[in-house]
């Protein structure tokens, strides 16, 4: 045993700020646990508001033996809880630390660790750390955990190997306990059975007997070959405390009271994982279930212990059933530790996990070993948690040992001997309680299986869909003659090998190896001697494989569209920390560096906005969330969202023709129809429809046209209204024709009529224009001498024409042939005089030409 320095620090539990009175102890003398070190005072403050502070005294005294180093302080000095805590008081030289302890004793020098004095003080607080697979194996302390970490790094690093982490369950394995897998494996193997005992056909023989025939295979045998099996006993399925409460309390208790049969599905291509995998990692069992449980599976997807080496690490040795910790098996240093799992919240996505597919054999079995976990929710639900440091800090003050230097001096070790503080009763009890319920409800998890025989029922109901299925095919193909005899059905299997996940994680995990020691071999040799923490290493797979992870969506700036929710603040969801943890970028609104739209349905606005702009590819949200499953940017292609064209664009109307100028510039955009084209019922003849027209609307058009006054003044007010007119308010009287001649409902969004200022003609002639007001300032356009505005034509002077019911329509005189009309063309002179001056109309039109 080599001594070695111990820092001590003042006992949190002093009553601060203290005065050091007296140092009752010299440098280089013996101490013995008991012995005084110093001496202090402080000031009390009774607890009554009249009593006056007092000075009152205390002692502190060795929790351990050795020889006295040096102090830190000195008589006199005022200390503060703060400088209490930052620095250590006095270094004390321990022949033996008790760094390591198994069952209550110092490995190293045999002490009873578990003997506590009036100090408060526990040996065995020194060497807490439990990293060991065992859950009766030794406990270190942080300096001797930093040392075998620094042994097992030389190691790792010589053999060019990593360490990694493996989940079992819908990682390497599934496994359920419905007895339909064995009654299916039965059946497969008798099947066989069969086929390898009947004799070879004679020649004479010809065709199949009826044994033959009806001697089906089970249409899953061949994915349940090599399925493995074992029993665990009731012993396996809670204390024994938990067995004794349900005994005989009905046959909801079967697992817990007689123990059930398990079927295990390796994952498809696992030898060959495995086998390639051992030889660039030092693989680790990591899982939520019992250990009988994963020493069993780990007997039949390991038999000679090659891979895993009894590196076996379950619910029972590593302290929580909720959550999985790295620190459990690596305290220290994380740099060169990988993990493989397919659930990532019970790692806090840790910057060390390569997530898996979660392999689903069994359909909708799910995970047995994590029936009380929460349910995964899906990407759009905000979830509190912080994106992880790609930087390890896994050492006090965020740092941490190097992997590769060794035999370096350790620093002095700080050693708080402020009394341990246990858990109380309650807290005890309410842990146990805890635990006790999550795994009752396990064990029903699995009597539910036991009962309900999920698959078998999954099997039938296949078996009908497919029934449905070839029956409706044959009732929409005529049958020339009716079958003698109906054909019989065959079946479907419901179990498949058609998962090829491992084979990408293995790729992973092979780019990690190859990336990690390409650095850690291109380092000079300066560094190399350098004594340097994991946070400052290249070689460090917490940098890696984030890195990794953000070359997915590297360049990607992505929209979402009805993907998080309106009343969530999008940062806080879990599918926009995703995107950032994969290398894209997010945005809420549409900009110029928009790469892609991530939608979860069509016709939103985000995506019609898009889809107008151009150059953005517009995907479904399956792309994005794919890319994450494989760590690979998909091709767009597949997931591009192709809406359907609209049926309504479709019209050869000329409002369809002229959209770009329909769309008024203070359009809203919040409304589901913005972007919606008018509905027309034009045929394309570029001839108005007249029998889709309202003509009340228009008779009360030209009747108020034909009543405006001529009066001067009038005619002033008129004309100054004319001038002060604003876009919108032209466009809002132009709007309420054009819904009229359209039939449109009245919430439509104003329409820029088409006019002769526009440079626009509806059809290229006079036959069609956008509405009433369109045709008054044409008319006032192309007057020569008089108005005529005054000349117009009234619902009395219109033709009734029949309509397609038989009823008469009015029918205008606009845009019909000189042979067609039918009304009297000539005008009252005297009730109608020109005026040229007072026509506002004529001026108004004329200064916005001018303008324009």
């Amino acid at each position: 045993m080599d001594s070695s320095p111990t820092e001590l620090y003042l006992p949190h539990t002093f009553p601060y700020p203290i005065k050091v009175t007296s140092l009752d102890a010299q440098p280089k003398s013996e101490l013995k646990r008991g012995t005084r070190l110093l001496s202090y005072s402080f000031v009390y403050l009774p607890p009554t508001p009249d009593a006056q502070p007092e000075t009152r005294f205390g002692t502190w005294d060795s929790a351990i033996e050795g020889t006295l180093s040096a102090w830190n302080i000195k008589s006199g000095d005022v200390i503060s809880q703060k400088k209490a805590k930052d620095k250590a008081v006095v270094v004390v030289i321990e022949p033996c630390k008790h760094g390591m302890q198994l069952g209550g004793l110092c490995v190293l020098c045999g002490k009873d660790m578990t003997n506590v004095d009036y100090t408060g003080f526990s040996d065995a607080s020194r060497a807490s750390i439990q990293m060991t697979h065992s859950a009766f194996g030794p406990t270190v302390s942080f300096e001797e955990a930093q040392r075998i970490e620094r042994e097992t790094a030389e190691h790792l690093l010589k053999s060019r190997k990593l360490s990694l982490i493996v989940d079992l369950d819908q990682t390497i394995v599934h496994a359920t306990v419905d007895p339909t897998v064995g009654e299916w494996i039965a059946e497969g193997e008798a099947w066989e059975l069969r086929q390898t005992s009947k004799a070879p056909p004679t020649p004479k023989e010809s065709g199949e007997t009826p044994d033959d025939a009806d001697d089906e295979c089970n249409p899953n045998w061949e994915a349940l070959k090599d399925v493995k099996s074992f029993r665990l006993g009731p012993e396996s399925f809670g204390p024994p405390a938990l067995r004794n409460a349900h005994r005989g309390k009905g046959k909801q208790k079967m697992v817990e009271n007689e123990g059930c049969m398990y079927y295990i599905k390796p994952r498809p291509g696992w030898k060959d994982f495995l086998r390639e995998t051992a030889k660039k990692y030092e693989m680790h069992v990591y899982t939520m279930g019992t250990r009988a449980y994963a020493e069993e599976v780990c007997a039949a997807i390991d038999p000679d212990g090659s891979v895993f080496g009894g590196r076996i690490l379950s619910r029972d040795e590593s302290g929580s059933l909720t959550q999985k910790s790295l620190q459990r098996l690596f305290p220290c240093d994380t740099s060169m530790v990988v993990i493989i799992d397919d659930r990532a919240d019970v790692w806090e996505w840790s910057p060390n996990l390569i997530k898996v597919i979660p392999y689903d054999f069994f359909v909708g079995i799910g995970d047995i070993n994590s029936s009380f976990l929460p349910k995964i929710e899906p990407l759009t639900i905000a979830v509190p948690i912080s994106t992880p440091d790609v930087k390890a800090t896994d050492g006090p003050n965020g740092s941490s040992s190097s992997s590769v230097d060794a035999g370096d001096v350790p620093p002095p070790t700080p050693v708080d001997t402020s009394p341990s503080i246990p858990l109380t009763p309650a807290e005890v009890e309410k842990a146990e309680l805890e635990t006790t319920v999550m795994q009752t409800k396990n064990n029903a998890a699995l009597d539910a299986q036991l009962e309900q025989r999920p698959l078998a029922k999954k099997q039938e109901e296949l078996q009908e869909h497919e029934a449905q299925t070839q029956q409706q095919a044959s009732s929409t193909v005529p049958v020339k003659e009716p079958s003698p005899k109906p054909e019989k059905l065959p079946k479907k299997a419901l179990l498949k090998n058609d998962d090829y996940e491992l084979g990408r994680i293995g790729k992973l995990l092979n780019e990690v190896h190859s990336r990690f020691f390409t650095v850690y071999d291109a380092r000079s040799p300066e560094n190399a001697r350098r004594k340097t923490g994991p946070s400052s290493r290249a070689y460090d797979v917490t940098r890696i494989i984030p890195r990794l992870r953000s070359e997915v969506f590297e360049g990607v700036h992505i929209l979402f569209s009805s993907v998080i929710p309106l009343d969530t603040k999008p940062e806080t969801t879990e599918i926009w920390r995703m995107a950032h943890m994969f290398g894209a970028r997010c945005s809420t609104e549409l900009t110029n560096d928009i790469t892609h739209v991530v939608a979860a349905k069509r016709g939103t606005v985000k995506v019609d906005m898009a889809r107008k702009r151009g150059g953005i590819k517009i995907v479904w949200l399956a792309w994005f969330t794919d890319s994450i499953a494989l760590w690979q940017r998909q091709d767009e292609k597949p997931y591009l969202l192709d809406d359907p064209p609209n049926p309504g664009a479709q019209s050869s109307s000329p409002i369809a023709d002229h959209n770009s100028q329909l769309v008024s510039s203070d359009v809203d955009v919040d409304s589901d129809d913005w972007d919606q084209e008018p509905a027309s019922d034009m045929k394309g003849t570029g001839a108005l429809q007249l029998s889709n027209i309202n003509w009340d609307d228009i008779n009360d058009e030209v009747e108020a046209a034909m009543n405006e006054s001529d009066d001067e003044d009038e005619g002033r007010s008129e004309r100054s209204y004319s001038m002060n007119a604003t876009e919108d308010e032209w466009t809002e009287d132009a709007n309420s024709a054009t819904g009229s001649v359209n039939n449109t409902p009245k919430t439509r969004k104003r329409l820029r009529s088409v006019t002769p200022s526009d440079g626009g003609v509806a059809n290229g002639d006079d036959g069609y224009l956008h509405s009433p007001l369109a045709k008054r300032k044409k008319l006032a356009a192309e007057r020569t001498g008089q108005s005529r505005l005054k000349e117009g034509t009234t619902a009395d002077d219109i033709t009734s024409t029949p309509s397609s019911n038989g009823s008469a329509r009015p029918s205008p005189r606009i845009s019909q042939p000189q042979d067609d009309m039918t009304e009297d063309d000539s005008y009252d002179e005297d009730e109608y005089e020109e005026d040229e001056e007072d026509d506002f109309l004529a001026r108004a039109l004329q200064e916005e030409e001018d303008v324009g």
